[in-house]
Order: C-alpha cells, then structure tokens, then sequence
C-alpha cells in the first residue's frame, strides 16, 4: 500500500542542515510539510519535478529586518522577497509603529496575510527610541501585550534601549518579561557595547545582535552565548568583516540579515541570497553558507521544524541550477510552487503631516571662531563621526553652506513641536537639498542642503504629498510619494524602482554621492547609534548621551 503524497523532487543533490553534507535522494511532500527523503516505494506522487543536474536547499530565513525600509507594503515586499528565495522573514515594525502606534502594527499583519511569504513580527521594543526624540506614538508594555495573541508575533525585537535595561526601567522590564511569559524571546540591539554590558543583556535573556561589525564584536557575543545577524543592507555592509569570525565550531551561531535594505537593491543584488553567494565568494563552504541561512535562522528565533529539507520540516525550499551564485529554478513555500501575483494595497488611513517649518528655523549663527561641531557621514555605515571643524560664515556670523558643509534639520512633523539644526559632511551636495520623511527612528521630517530656498521647498512638498523623498534642484522637484504613514509605496516594486532611479537621477545632478544618500541621510536621527546626530530637539553626542550646543 502506497500513500498520496503532492509532489516528488527527484535527481537533485540535498543539502542536509544536519551533517553539512549533499546528498542525491528523492524529497516528498504533503500538505505543506516534508514526509520523506530518500527512496522508497510507500509514496506515489501526483507531481514528480525532474531537478536533475540542480540543488535542492531549504528556504532562506531573513533574521531580522524593517519591511518600511523597502518602502513596500508588506504584500508587495513578499513579491519582491520570494523571488528572491526568500521564504521566511523576522520583520520589526518599528518604523510604522513610530508614526502610528498600535494601528500601525495591526496594519503590518492585516497586510502580511496577502502574501504567501512567512512573516513574523518581533514587536518594538522603543516607541520612541529614546526621550531624546518626539515621535508619532508612545507603545508602554500594556499596548504591546495584547498582540501577543497574534500567531505573527515571534518575540520582542531589538531592545535597543541598553541604559533602560541596565537601570531596570520598570517598562522595558515589563516588555521583556511579557514576551518571555508569552513563549517568545527578545533580539538584542548591541550596537557599541562592552563584554560587560552585554553580560547585562544576557541575563535578562536577550539572546541575538545584530549590530557587531567587526570580528572581535561577534566573538564577543558568541562568547555571551548569543546568535548573530550578519548584516548586508544598503548602507550596513558588515558581512564581509563579521565572516572571519566563522569557523566550522562556532558557525551555528552564524545566520543572516538585510536589517534595512531598499527595494531597488534588493532587485539589483538580492536580498538573503546575495548574502548567501558573497559567504561562499569569501570561502564559506556551501553547506554551511545555505544551513546559516535556514536553520541557524530559525534556531535563533527558537522555531521548530523549521529551515531544514528533512522529514516533519515546513515545505519551504530553493530549486538551485547553482549553487554558487544562488541561481533559483523554483521556489517553494508551505508546499506550493511560488506563482507571482499582484495583491491590492491596503491602507493605512488618518496620517497626516503637521509642521510649521521655515526661513528661521534655518538661520544658523556661529561665534567668532567659526569651529562647529559637525556630523561626519562614514560611507556605508550607519555610525557617523563627531567632528570639531571650522566652516565658512558671512560678515555677520551666518553659517554658509559649500561642498564640503551642509545644513541638515529634522521637524517633528506630528504635532508641531519644532525642529533641530546643525551641520553634515559628507553628502558633497553641489547644489539644492534632498529631504524625507524617513528619518530612524521617529520619522520626522529630516532635510539636508546647501540652498535655504531648496531647503524651504522640500519640506514644503513632503508636506504636501503626504510624505516621502524629494530632490530639489533650485526650484525643481523629484518627489517619490510614500503616503502610507510617510513610509512606504502604495506602488508595485516594479513602479516603486523606477521611481527611486528618477530620484537617483536627480540627485547626482547634485553631488556625485557613491553611496545611497536617503537611507544615509534616514540615519543621522537616530540617537543611539554613535557618535553625532540630530534630533527634533537639537544636537545629540551619542556617547555623552546628552545635547550639545553646535558650539562650546
């Protein structure tokens, strides 16, 4: 007697997460789930798929990532991803919660059900990021508890508030705790941190980083007993740096993450499986190269049955003509070949923008010494420097922008509360402004440039297009629209992309930036990464944790 079983993959060399080893078996699939591989007679397929001459590897795992900074919804964001044999994502939905609050959450996962892409959501952990800020919303513990009856949530994401864990805040630790009591676990945010302080997070059990950048930071969090995210997104470019600390001992430990990567790059390079190739192209074995993309992720997440091609384990699995360059014949997810379908758009009602921002709240004048305190922009990373520098000012102290210097502000765009000012470099604008509603991790209004005018016009169009990113080029504007919550496309990728090389277009006829300047410019406000950013309140030294004047 033989059993009906929906699919047999037959000539393809496997991969076993288990013993790092490929193996030529048949794989047999049923409802969803992995019955067998190997050969028998017990199971007779309605398909028999001939992967003869390719690969078969479980479905790649993302570790952790933001959807918003895609600017896709999440239906169109697990388009995008499936194609790129991406099964599986750990998604924070911090950014909308920053200008939504709980409404926002709740539309993550009411969008995440048009798509056939397993998302899970670790809730944020620091709505708003720190005091330092104004944000759209402010999620206590009490607002988070609840969504822990949705079979979405995975965890409590990236506390990245250490100084509240630390100090035992009576919240932070009631977030921790619920997640814990619900079943789930809590992602680490590390960014910075000493042996010492990470000692601290262990024993509250936060137990994943994605932050470490370097070799010795990640040995120090395995050393910790953590799981680390190795991160390759658009600006964070880590994985290179963090794949010498991989050894054939400590590679379980060892997974993958885009963390924040835009859509147009994630149509250009990939996303997970551009990770995959690049550890392969530095001299990661295969085997383990595609087992730290799927079953390390899902270990880390403390998923069961989950990122492996072997018996009771989910049907989600790459097709591969190679295995090198992650080559993708088909892919397969809860059992069911992938088939790309576009999905309504869901929206996200009652955001507006609500500022006052003008000619004044750029006047910027310096004392006699002409030395400011200036945030640097380090390329492809989201740290910045803190420089003291002296720059160009007019006969009655007035800071003048050039090539080198330019102006950088962010306005609480919810309620009004004013703006923050200082001094960026880096950006090597020739001329004009860039601005965006995408500013980590509140999402105020963040506008940088050489031209006042420019500066005005920007913020003035965002407002009135209801948020997204502007290029403006003495009076003429590139705008790309993100009208749901400031943050994403109501747009196909496919639309979305083309939007953004028009900006991109724009931009360069401004500075010749060989870095992604809006994901950059998002950045610099956010006051807990190093060293020196801006707020809507002013000038933040990250390692004082305090504001500081542009001149002492």
């Amino acid at each position: 007697m033989t059993t009906s079983v929906d699919y047999c993959l037959k000539g393809a060399a496997v991969l076993n997460v288990f013993t790092k080893e490929f193996e030529n078996k048949p794989v047999y699939i049923k409802d969803g789930k992995i019955i067998f591989v190997g050969e028998s007679d017990a199971y007779e397929a309605n398909v028999v798929v001939n992967c003869e001459d390719k690969y078969v590897v479980p479905g790649l795992i993302d570790g952790h990532l933001h959807i918003e900074s895609s600017l896709l919804t999440p239906s169109e964001f697990g388009r995008l991803s499936l194609k790129q044999g991406v099964t599986r994502i750990f998604a924070d939905p911090h950014e909308i919660a920053s200008v939504a609050g709980v409404s926002g959450i709740q539309y993550m996962i009411d969008s995440a059900k048009k798509t056939p892409l397993h998302i899970h959501y670790m809730l944020p952990s620091s709505v708003p990021a720190t005091n330092f800020e104004h944000a759209g919303a402010t999620l206590d513990a009490d607002a988070l508890k609840p969504f822990y009856q949705h079979k979405e949530i995975a965890g409590l994401a990236e506390v990245m508030d250490y100084p509240a864990v630390a100090g035992q805040n009576p919240d932070m630790l009631q977030k921790i705790k619920d997640a814990q009591e619900a079943g789930k676990h809590v992602d680490g945010h590390g960014a910075g941190l000493t042996s010492a302080e990470l000692a601290v997070y262990r024993a509250y059990g936060i137990d994943t980083d994605h932050e470490a950048s370097t070799r010795e930071e990640a040995l120090d969090r395995i050393s910790a007993g953590m799981n680390i995210f190795v991160r390759e997104g658009t600006v964070e470019r880590d994985e290179k740096a963090l794949l010498k600390a991989v050894t054939p001992l400590n590679q379980s430990h060892f997974s993958f993450a885009t963390d924040d990567k835009s859509a147009a790059d994630i149509q250009k390079e990939g996303s997970i499986n551009f990770n995959v190739a690049l550890a392969i192209e530095e001299g990661i074995a295969p085997e383990i190269a595609y087992t730290m993309a799927s079953f390390n992720a899902a270990k880390a997440h403390h998923l069961d049955n989950v990122g492996a091609v072997a018996p009771g384990f989910e049907a989600d699995l790459l097709v591969l003509n190679d295995l090198e360059t992650v080559a993708i014949d088909q892919t397969m997810i809860a059992g069911e070949f992938f088939e790309d379908q576009k999905e309504p758009v869901l929206w996200l009602p009652g955001q507006q923008i609500n500022l006052t921002f003008d000619q004044k709240d750029l006047e910027l004048k310096l004392d006699g010494t002409k030395k400011a305190h200036v945030i640097e922009i380090e390329p492809h990373h989201i740290t910045t420097k803190h420089v003291v520098e002296e720059v160009q000012t007019d006969s009655a102290g007035n800071f003048i922008p050039d090539t080198t210097y330019a102006k950088v502000a962010v306005a609480e765009r919810y309620h009004d509360l004013g703006s923050g000012l200082g001094i960026i470099k880096g950006l090597d604008l020739k001329a004009g402004a860039i601005a965006s509603t995408i500013a980590h991790d509140s999402h105020n209004v963040i506008v940088a440039g050489v031209n006042d005018d420019d500066m005005l016009l920007a913020v003035s169009t965002l407002k009135e297009i209801g948020g997204g990113q502007v290029v403006v080029n003495n009076g003429d504007i590139t705008a790309l629209p993100l009208p749901i919550g400031g943050l994403m496309s109501d747009k196909s990728y496919e639309e979305l992309t083309a939007m953004q090389d028009d900006l991109n277009e724009a931009f360069a006829q401004i500075s010749d930036l060989a870095f992604d300047p809006f994901l950059t410019l998002s950045f610099m406000a956010l006051p807990v990464i190093p060293s020196l950013k801006i707020t809507d309140q002013g000038l933040f030294d990250v390692e004082k944790f305090e504001f500081i004047n542009i001149q002492d």
